[in-house]
């Protein structure tokens, strides 16, 4: 599999050039951009969010940050907890476990993107597997993300090495 059969039609339906950019089968966003030799600034992830009434919300946050819980309840006007990997394939049939793409609006899904995206030159999603990420410009970014609310809702996630288990901020 390399790319989301839904995603593939949304970006030609959108009259966009599908650009991938190959890389060595990751568990992770942020470890997906290091693989693929692409800041992890540039790389958008999605988290599964879900509210009391179990609606869900995709928020779409560049890998190097997390998910401010806060910011999200507080733009939406409802509480929000994070999705459980048990519960993203019945969402995402057509991609790999937890390789979740950034196109909510594929899968009738409500969201919100981090404000810091609509300023980045170039931008990397997942495809819908763990080996390739698909290059937009800013222009096609904004494109598919048009009518899409956009909000500061990320902030500077926190590292702990194994070793010592003393913290750093990642800064990248």
């Amino acid at each position: 599999m390399a790319t989301a059969i839904s995603v593939e039609q949304y970006l030609s339906h959108h009259h966009i050039e599908l650009k991938l950019v190959h890389h060595r089968p990751t568990d992770s966003s942020f470890n997906s951009a290091i693989s693929a030799h692409v800041p992890t600034t540039k790389l958008a992830k999605s988290v599964i969010l879900k509210d009391q009434q179990h609606n869900y919300l995709m928020a779409v946050i560049p890998a190097n940050r997390r998910v401010m819980l806060d910011e999200v309840s507080k733009v939406t006007g409802k509480q929000y907890c994070l999705v459980g990997e048990h519960e993203l394939s019945a969402l995402f049939q057509d991609c790999r476990p937890g390789a979740i793409p950034n196109l909510g609006q594929i899968y009738h899904l409500d969201m919100i993107v981090d404000n810091m995206l609509f300023d980045i030159d170039d931008i990397y999603l997942e495809a819908g597997d763990h080996e390739n990420l698909i290059h937009l410009t800013t222009e096609q970014f904004k494109k598919v993300m048009a009518n899409i609310s956009h909000h500061t809702i990320s902030g500077y996630r926190m590292l702990f090495t194994q070793q010592n288990e003393s913290s750093y901020w990642d800064w990248d």
